[in-house]
This record gives C-alpha cells, sequence and structure tokens, in this order.
C-alpha cells in the first residue's frame, strides 16, 4: 500500500486489502461470506452519533468505527471512511475501511508503515523508502492509478471505487 501525501512524503507498507460488496439489511451490515460457500457476514449497527458506529455480530465485543472526515451521503450514514483500531500479537494496527454508495468496500491494514519521499516529473514518479530508490512510469484515468517498472507490463494500484 501507498499513501502519497501533498507535502512529498510516501508511506508504504505491506498489509492486508481486501475489496468486497456490502448492504445494508433491516439495521445490518452485510458481508459476503469468510470462505467459498459459507455465510453471509452480518453485523448489526449501533450508531452512537454520526461519526461513531459499532458493528456486533452477535459476540460480546463488537467493533468500534470512527469516521474519518465529514458525512459524504446524507441518505446512507455509512458511505465514506472509517478507521478501527485492533489488537494483533501485541501491537494496536490501526485499519482504515471504505465503504462507497456504490455498495463496494475496502478494508486496508497496514502490518508496519515505512516513511519516505516521492517526486513526480511529467509521467515519471520517483520513490525513496527506506534506502531503497524506486522509478516508475504512471497513468492516471478515471481516479485509477497504473505504476510501470520498467519492462514490467505493469502494476495497478487499487482504485478509489466511488
Amino acid at each position: 500500500m501507498y499513501e502519497f501525501h501533498s507535502d512529498g512524503i510516501a508511506d508504504f507498507s505491506l498489509g492486508a486489502v481486501v475489496e468486497a460488496q456490502w448492504r445494508i439489511e433491516n439495521n445490518q451490515l452485510v458481508l459476503p461470506p469468510d470462505t467459498v460457500g459459507g455465510a453471509e457476514r452480518k453485523s448489526t449497527l449501533k450508531w452512537h452519533d454520526d461519526n461513531n458506529v459499532n458493528l456486533s455480530d452477535g459476540s460480546p465485543v463488537g467493533i468500534a468505527l470512527t469516521r474519518v472526515g465529514v458525512r459524504a451521503d446524507e441518505r446512507n450514514p455509512i458511505i465514506g471512511e472509517w478507521t478501527l483500531n485492533q489488537e494483533m500479537a501485541g501491537r494496536t494496527l490501526e485499519s482504515h475501511w471504505l465503504f462507497y454508495g456504490s455498495g463496494r468496500s475496502l478494508f486496508l491494514m497496514p502490518f508496519k508503515t515505512e516513511h519516505g519521499t516521492y517526486k513526480v516529473s511529467g509521467s515519471a514518479l520517483h520513490i525513496e523508502a527506506s534506502g531503497t530508490k524506486t522509478d516508475y512510469k504512471f497513468e492516471l484515468t478515471d481516479n485509477h492509478l497504473t505504476l510501470y517498472e520498467p519492462s514490467a507490463e505493469g502494476i495497478s494500484a487499487i482504485p478509489p471505487l466511488c
């Protein structure tokens, strides 16, 4: 995962990236099964306020999501970006859950973030992080960023799913 900041800082992390369809039924968030042929995952939504919601699948501990930014859709409060903090192997990891009006979602959980810098020159992207320098050619089409390494067919970044 890359995150490019306007000040020339780039954050890079290996991590979990999961794209899925979602829908709301009877105050429940419905996501696809974890396994092929498994049951859909359903979590009851308990709204604390406009920017905080708890997801509960019936277990004693729910998942607390906090909105990032402002509410994007007055008709559907779940649309937008949310964060959650999870304990894993003795570490607290901040993950992001993005819900789009198209019924698609994106879950991002960076495991360890490295910081670096980037520069753009024409259609070239130069990234320096952890002592490594990487140059890509890139294309940006309809909010879809595609990075090309020298003599590679292309590495496609996940586009915003709006």
